[in-house]
């Protein structure tokens, strides 16, 4: 059986105008890679994001990122300031995956 590496999981999802700040700061902390998914949509207790309605200025985008627990830890209490102002959700989930040395 194939070997498998425990990580976490972090995805941020956040209004593009603050994507470039998340990223710098993901990439200070340590973290050797992200994903990002463009146009993200939905409904939250803030109401319904529709890319279809909405202008640039408001559009989500998610950041993802597989790491060690450490390096995750370090995203989440830097990624509080930088949301502070802005729309932002973060989640943090338990991931394994097959290529311990991409993480």
């Amino acid at each position: 059986m194939t070997q498998l590496y425990r990580k976490k999981r972090i995805e941020i999802i956040v209004e593009a105008a603050r994507a470039r700040a998340i990223i710098e700061m993901i990439e200070a902390v340590g973290a050797k890679g992200y994903t990002i998914v463009p146009n993200v949509s939905g409904k939250g207790n803030r109401g319904i994001r529709d890319e279809a309605h909405l202008s640039d200025v408001f559009r989500n985008v998610m950041i993802i990122v597989v790491a060690a627990e450490e390096i995750v830890r370090r995203i989440v209490e830097q990624s509080q300031p930088l949301l502070e102002n802005y729309a932002g959700i973060v989640v943090v989930s338990d991931v394994e995956v097959i290529r311990d040395e991409h993480f």
